[in-house]
């Protein structure tokens, strides 16, 4: 039976206090040292035990559990584009790459593009475990990076997700306006703010016809304010807003969103908001914990067949993504209600 991270953590501590033991033992009672040295001596003891260990578990944590690069293939055409936002910025637009296979019959079988909306500080690369293998299938892909990132670091703040959704809106306005898309099914995938992004953005836009969000954010101010403090204290670095107004909290928290969103909405027109929808998650994501799924998933009363949860992964669903890509695909796939 292989020991969890828990029990090795324990394991080490408990070394390290039976040495720090040994160490009181000699300074206090052979050595006749006052109380305050031997405490000093017994707990820098401890600390130069223990903290070794615990930077190796995350670094070891950090290189394990992370994404292998893919190499792109031969099997794709992927082209850079600019999607005009500001006008009144000389650099104000939105950069992302179009992707597509070369099997052109591969594309004209699906003629339908997925709008890939990135994580907080997430570039448009970041998704490429999953989106290469929907653009194999035939699935064109647009893979954006959002303001304050990448390419579109220069029209404005990561921390902006008000104006994020409005920039994700132009862009599903850009796409239907194009005569090579004009008959193409729309569908988006978001990770994380990218996931809140696409649920505000286009739960209720009817040319949108399916969303995958992962890692989906339920209440905003309750969650924000629970983080890690580590965490909330990057989040201050970069700028993230822990008050925003009333109204904003609206687009900000899907639950509110999805309340009123219900009450305004018929039967019908709420059915194919609530079917258009599927929820991914993993159980120990420390960022945008569990119960945030659990919440979207009660108030939506989603159906298990849009819904995918992993035991373990965390925040990004690392190494889930053979089962991840899977899943996605299956639900993209089948015929919308």
């Amino acid at each position: 039976m292989l020991l969890s991270k828990l029990h090795k953590r324990l394991i080490v501590f408990l070394i390290a206090s039976a040495v720090s033991a040994y160490i009181w033992h000699v300074n206090r009672d052979i050595f006749g040292n006052t109380i305050e040295t031997s405490l000093i001596l017994s707990i820098t003891t401890v600390l130069c035990i223990y903290v070794p260990f615990e930077i190796y578990f995350s670094v070891r944590d950090l290189y394990y559990d992370r994404w292998e690069k893919i190499k792109l293939s031969r099997n794709f055409e992927i082209s850079k584009l600019r999607i005009h936002i500001d006008p009144k910025k000389k650099k104000g637009f939105i950069v992302g790459n179009l992707v597509e296979s070369i099997d052109k019959e591969k594309v004209d079988s699906t003629r339908t593009i997925i709008i890939i909306n990135p994580g907080l500080s997430d570039k448009k690369e970041a998704l490429e475990y999953l989106y290469l293998p929907l653009a194999d299938y035939g699935y064109t892909i647009f893979a954006y990076d959002s303001r304050g990132i990448g390419e579109s670091k220069k029209l404005g703040k990561r921390s902006q997700f008000i104006r994020k959704i409005d920039d994700y809106k132009e862009i599903i306005n850009w796409i239907a306006e194009q005569e090579r898309f004009k008959d193409y099914t729309i569908y988006s995938i978001g990770m994380s703010i990218g996931a809140l992004i696409a649920v505000s953005g286009s739960l209720t836009d009817e040319r949108v016809k399916k969303i995958v969000a992962i890692s989906l954010i339920s209440e905003y101010k309750k969650n924000i304010r629970r983080l890690n403090p580590l965490i909330l204290f990057s989040f201050l670095l970069k700028g993230i807003n822990f008050f925003p107004k009333e109204e904003d909290l609206k687009l900000l928290s899907p639950t509110l969103f999805f309340n009123k969103t219900k009450l305004n909405s018929t039967h019908k027109e709420w059915e194919r908001y609530v079917n258009k929808l599927y929820l991914v998650h993993c159980k120990n994501d420390n960022i945008i914990k569990f119960r945030n799924f659990k919440k979207n998933k009660s108030i939506l009363d989603l159906p298990d067949d849009h819904c995918l949860v992993f035991k373990k992964g965390g925040h990004a669903l690392k190494k889930n993504e053979i089962g991840l890509t899977g899943a996605v695909l299956r639900f993209l796939n089948q015929s919308s209600k």
